[in-house]
């Protein structure tokens, strides 16, 4: 469980899926913000400056892919914890940057969780180093 409170910004565009992913991660104490497309995640990503993590599905309405936001996100955010599902399964490991990690559904929620924590810990370890 997170000792400080983290942003993750969850982009699912399934309303059943994205409310379990949000109670999910808010009970693990993850402060939640939620998008269905890309133009809303890239709203709030404008709106906040401080995002942990993404978690976002490949097929998202509107005509841009979660794999479009996640570059946009990396691009903004490189050392966030991203996390990329899809029910596809043509995706490639060099469909998705270095650090993303891929989750096929239907995913393990604990899993999905248990990523999250391990890459924001990692975050953390990495900055804490550098503001010594």
């Amino acid at each position: 469980m997170p000792t400080d409170q983290h942003t993750i910004l969850v982009v699912e565009d399934e309303p059943l899926i994205r409310l379990v992913l949000i109670e999910a991660l808010q009970d693990e104490g993850y402060l939640v913000l939620a998008a269905s497309s890309v133009l809303q995640a890239i709203g709030l990503l404008g709106k906040f400056p401080r995002i942990d993590g993404l978690v976002t599905d490949v097929d998202l309405p509107g005509g841009l892919s979660g794999l479009d936001l996640l570059e946009l996100f990396n691009q903004c955010r490189p050392t966030a914890a991203q996390i990329v599902v899809s029910g596809r399964s043509d995706l490639k490991a060099g469909d998705l940057p270095p650090r993303a990690r891929f989750f096929s559904k239907p995913y393990s929620l604990d899993g999905i969780i248990a990523e999250l924590d391990c890459q924001i810990a990692a975050m953390n370890a990495v900055l804490h180093r550098h503001t010594r």
